[in-house]
């Protein structure tokens, strides 16, 4: 009689890791994180920043609107610690319906910003607040952008002279959420263009 042949099944141990293979998938993994999340708080820095910036364009945006529908001009002023705008809509240096807040932890401040917005980049020379020349209806000089009822961009030069167009303006964003300071720009045309610049890897753009 023929002998039936058994077959065995060789079962192996199953695998696993080592300690030093271990140590090794945390080292990787504690070395991506530490590249990963710089980053990504910069470009959420950036986000925020853009964002800010882009309120204060549309804020400028609105102005510009209220003052071509009350046919008259209106001038944007920073609050006084910068952390804001608001509308003169009553030409006497205080707020009206009008205004702005920026995120916490940004500001509207000219000073130490980065070189590169200039006439060359912009296409004109422009006007900030240290260098604007602008009479309220008081009377009163209050440096800051006007929009006539146009709806360009205007300085009225004495208490008696018109709002005349013809001048660009440009108002820095600093936010320092921590140690690092990040900057933005608000440009606005002699025809009212306005645009947000973002200051990334040592360019405006």
């Amino acid at each position: 009689m023929p002998t039936k042949s058994r077959k065995f099944c060789c079962c192996s141990a199953e695998a696993g890791f080592s300690l030093i293979e271990l140590s090794i998938v945390v080292a990787i993994i504690t070395l991506v994180a530490a590249i990963a999340v710089p980053n990504i708080s910069a470009v959420l820095e950036n986000i925020k920043l853009r964002g800010g910036a882009q309120q204060l364009a549309q804020f400028y945006q609105e102005t510009r609107m209220k003052a071509v529908q009350d046919d008259a001009y209106y001038e944007d002023l920073p609050s006084s610690d910068g952390t804001g705008a608001f509308v003169d809509v009553n030409g006497n240096g205080t707020a009206g319906s009008l205004a702005l807040e920026l995120p916490a932890g940004m500001v509207l401040n000219n000073a130490n910003v980065p070189a590169g917005l200039n006439q060359n980049t912009l296409g004109f020379a422009p006007l900030l607040t240290e260098s604007s020349t602008m009479f309220d209806q008081d009377g009163v000089s209050r440096p800051g952008l006007a929009w006539s009822s146009r709806g360009f961009p205007c300085q009225r030069n004495s208490a008696t002279s018109i709002c005349a167009a013809g001048s660009g303006w440009l108002q820095y964003l600093q936010y320092s959420p921590g140690s690092r300071t990040s900057y933005a720009a608000v440009s606005v045309s002699p025809a009212g263009r306005i645009r947000v610049w973002l200051y990334r890897g040592g360019v405006w753009r």
